[in-house]
């Protein structure tokens, strides 16, 4: 997740947080890496390290750019093995899975677990209807993302983001959208998401630290200083979510000069979206958070 200084109005932008926003990256690189040419210039958000090295270990040139100087050491540690540490993401998914696991027995650690292990997305699926998706989640998950809810405020005040409405309601169809999809058997971010726990045998690529840029800047600044086709493609996370309208347009005029003609723009969202192709872009994420993959490509000057 990026954040921006000064005058730019970015998602974190007002009160830019100098500590370690997420320990684990929640999008899945699987949706770049069908996007990227073979040995791609791509900038892209240094998030907890493990889109970059995924990125760097496919052969891609890659910038990692972040403005919050904790996460970006962080990032880089992460790259050269260094190992994971909770950040404030982590930290509010802990705390909404306490609440729901002390008030519905389908959801203790152990039943959990066990459901973890199944490796067919269709009975995945239907113990997902059966017995985790009750009234027990849809009444917690209401209280806790509604307006005045508990984790609201608290991702308003870690991520300077509000979570769209109804998202109560979109996570819960998001998860059964993805076990159906991708079975958690072999699903990182479901045992991250429903658990908390990394995937047994969850490895990052073997990357050398060194073939990474890092870059400790404002996203905006960055952009609007680099030269015309510097990159091959943007990713950018789910920067443009809480930024107003002049960032974001900001943004995106200084992404399409700095990339060349035909170059992606990949941004993720947690809001839902009538962009057909951004949705199905996000249902193939098996992060399970997202309701928007956007791709803008950039043409002739």
């Amino acid at each position: 997740m990026l954040s921006s200084r000064g005058r730019e109005r970015g998602r974190a932008s007002a009160h830019p947080r100098q500590r370690l926003l997420h320990g684990w990256d929640w999008a899945d690189v699987r949706i770049e890496l069908e996007e990227l040419r073979p040995g791609t210039r791509v900038l892209a958000s240094a998030g907890a390290g493990e889109v970059v090295a995924a990125l760097a270990a496919a052969g891609h040139t890659v910038s990692a750019i972040a403005s919050n100087r904790t996460q970006l050491d962080y990032a880089r540690r992460r790259v050269a093995g260094g190992p994971f540490e909770p950040g404030a993401a982590e930290r509010l998914f802990d705390l909404g899975r306490g609440m729901i696991r002390a008030a519905s027995p389908a959801w203790s650690r152990r039943r959990v677990r066990q459901f973890l292990h199944e490796d067919d997305p269709l009975r995945a699926a239907e113990h997902w209807k059966a017995r985790l998706d009750n009234r027990t989640l849809a009444s917690i998950l209401k209280t806790m993302l509604g307006p005045a809810g508990t984790l609201t405020a608290l991702v308003l005040r870690d991520f300077a983001t509000p979570l769209p409405p109804h998202f109560d309601e979109a996570i819960r169809g998001r998860i059964g959208r993805a076990l159906r999809k991708h079975a958690p058997s072999d699903n990182p971010f479901a045992w991250r998401l429903l658990l908390g726990e990394e995937w047994p045998g969850h490895r990052l690529p073997a990357v050398a630290p060194d073939a990474i840029r890092w870059i400790d800047e404002p996203l905006l600044d960055h952009l609007e200083r680099a030269e015309r086709g510097a990159y091959d493609a943007i990713t950018i996370s789910n920067v443009i979510d809480g930024a107003d309208e002049r960032w974001v347009r900001d943004l995106r005029k200084a992404a399409m000069r700095a990339l060349v003609p035909g170059g992606p723009l990949i941004a993720r969202s947690l809001a839902t979206t009538m962009d057909d192709e951004a949705a199905k872009r996000a249902r193939r994420d098996r992060a399970m958070l997202w309701g928007s993959i956007v791709v803008h490509r950039a043409v002739e000057p």
